[in-house]
C-alpha cells in the first residue's frame, strides 16, 4: 500500500539529521530540496480463518504498517552526507540493517523522530546541472520524545506540626509521570538533615522533633533521569 506524506516545503532553516548509536551521534543530512514527514496510517488486516463466525470477515484494526520514505538530495560526493548513506546503504545491502533515528525538524515547525533504516541510496536524476540521489527509507516506528521529570509547583506538607500528629507529603505537579520518594528533614539549629528512617509518604512526629521545623524532599523518577523539589517548613513543633 503506497505511503502518505504529510508535504512541507523543506526550505532555508529546515534540518535533516540521523542519529546513530547510545548518545546518539549526529549527522546532518545535507543538499536536500524538498521533504515530506513519514506517515503510517493505521491499518485493518485481514485475520479472516477457517472458524470465523458466520463466515464473515473479520479485520484487526490500528495495525502499523513500515512506511516507505525518500529523500531527494544533490549528489556531493565524499561528503558526511555521501559516506554516512553509503556505509548505511552498504550495511542494507549485506544483510546487517542499522536501525538507526531519522531526525525531520521542517523550517518553523516541530521536530519529528523515527526508527529507520536506509533501504537504498542511488542515484536518480540530474536537474540542470545538478547530479541527484535519492535515500532510500523504511520508517519503523515514531519516536516520541521523553525527558526527566521536573517540577513544576512545590511539594507541600499537610498536617499540624504536633507531637503525635500525622504530616503527609503533598507532591507538588510534576512533568514526566514520575514516581515519588520521600525524605523527611529537621532542622535542629545547625541547617536540615534527613530524619533517620523518614521515608514514607507520611511522618508521625516524635518528642525529639518539638521546637524545630519539619520539611520534605521529593524524588520524582521515571526512565529519562530524576528530580527534586523541597517543600516549604512548618512552624516549629509544639509538643502534645
Amino acid at each position: 500500500m503506497p505511503e502518505a506524506l504529510s508535504q512541507v516545503d523543506i526550505g532555508y532553516g529546515t534540518v535533516v539529521r540521523v542519529g546513530r548509536g547510545v548518545g546518539p551521534t549526529w549527522t546532518q543530512i545535507m543538499g536536500g530540496e524538498t521533504a515530506g514527514v513519514p506517515s503510517q496510517p493505521p491499518e485493518d488486516i485481514d485475520v479472516t480463518h477457517f472458524q470465523s463466525p458466520g463466515r464473515t470477515r473479520e479485520t484487526k484494526p490500528g495495525l502499523k504498517p513500515v512506511a516507505d520514505y525518500s529523500l531527494e538530495l544533490q549528489y556531493w560526493p565524499g561528503s558526511a552526507t555521501d559516506l554516512l548513506l553509503m556505509e548505511l546503504a552498504d550495511l542494507t545491502s549485506a544483510g546487517s540493517r542499522e536501525i538507526v533515528l531519522l531526525e525531520i525538524t521542517p523550517n518553523g515547525g516541530s521536530t519529528w523522530l523515527f526508527q529507520a533504516y536506509l533501504n537504498e541510496y542511488v542515484p536518480s536524476s540530474s536537474v540542470g546541472e545538478k547530479q541527484m540521489v535519492a535515500a532510500a527509507w523504511k520508517v519503523m516506528a515514531r519516536v516520541i520524545a521523553t525527558a526527566a521529570p521536573a517540577n513544576v509547583l512545590l511539594p507541600s506538607i499537610s498536617g499540624v506540626a504536633q507531637e503525635g500528629q500525622v504530616l503527609t507529603a503533598i507532591e507538588g505537579s510534576w512533568t514526566g509521570s514520575p514516581t515519588f520518594t520521600y525524605s523527611w528533614e529537621e532542622d535542629t539549629g545547625a541547617g536540615y538533615a534527613a530524619i533517620s528512617g523518614a521515608t514514607d509518604r507520611t511522618y508521625t512526629v516524635v518528642t525529639a522533633n518539638v521546637g524545630n521545623p519539619i520539611r520534605v524532599a521529593v524524588t520524582g523518577t521515571n526512565s529519562d533521569g530524576n528530580a527534586s523539589a523541597t517543600s516549604a517548613p512548618t512552624a516549629d513543633v509544639i509538643g502534645a
